[in-house]
């Protein structure tokens, strides 16, 4: 990795995002921070990073407008440092099912998972092509296989998003680009706190019912990250990665 190489985590400024930033920044990336309606924990992750060696920038980006997404990759365009990695990890969740949702809870979380990913790929790729190692990696979830009738907007959104990524791993490798998705169990994040239970009875179940006996951390979804971005035969493309102990199996 050359010394100037960064890395961009949609949707950064807590959680998974967060601790996926924090390990490409230990290992040597300078890491942009994107912030759209968290500009405090965008500065707290982006902090922390600073506090043991690692460079990072609060980058301001709205996944589902387009005029934001290319004003983001025109500051780093114009900066010093080379892209190399785009993960796209941010997301929104609406606990509805189709008869409770609004059309607009439904365009909202579809725009921030599945529209966000296409733009954020779409305006990453001419640097990407100029990067020695340039990854994409998509996170997503299980509900894409087991679809939740509860959260069916983000279980269209990231179907929508593993065939986004495995059509790009068809087609990207010429440009040396390598496409890859990391699909977390379920993980103590403030967003699955907000949306689904804060319940320490549910994780507790959740647990017990996993091969390995734990739930997820954000680091366990972050080291997933690394390894296929690390990957040193540059072989690993169109994996759907399932970083959760095995939950997928049972």
């Amino acid at each position: 990795m050359s010394a100037n190489e960064a890395a961009l985590v949609t949707g950064s400024s807590k959680g998974l995002g967060a601790a996926i930033s924090r390990v490409l920044a230990e290992r040597g990336y300078y890491v942009y921070i994107t912030d759209h309606d968290d500009h405090t924990s965008a500065e707290q992750t982006a902090d922390e990073i600073r506090s043991i060696g690692g460079q990072a920038e609060v980058l301001p980006l709205d996944v589902t407008s387009e005029r934001s997404v290319l004003d983001g990759f025109a500051v780093i365009g114009r900066s010093d440092h080379r892209l190399a990695v785009l993960v796209n990890n941010a997301a929104t969740e609406v606990a509805r099912n189709i008869e409770e949702a609004t059309f607009a809870e439904w365009t909202s979380v579809i725009a921030t998972k599945l529209d966000g990913s296409w733009l954020c790929t779409k305006y990453a790729l001419p640097m990407l092509k100029q990067a020695g190692n340039p990854n994409i990696v998509f996170v997503t979830t299980g509900d894409s296989e087991r679809p939740d009738p509860e959260y069916l907007a983000y279980s269209a959104a990231t179907a929508g998003v593993i065939a986004m990524a495995k059509a790009l791993a068809r087609s990207l490798p010429r440009y040396g680009i390598r496409v890859n998705v990391v699909s977390p169990g379920p993980v103590r994040t403030p967003l699955w706190n907000s949306m689904r239970s804060n319940d320490d009875a549910l994780w507790r179940d959740l647990a017990s019912r996993n091969p390995l006996g734990r739930v997820g951390t954000p680091e366990d979804i972050a080291e997933a990250v690394w390894v296929l971005v690390n990957d040193p035969t540059r072989y690993l493309n169109g994996n759907v990665i399932y970083a959760n102990g095995g939950s997928h199996l049972v």
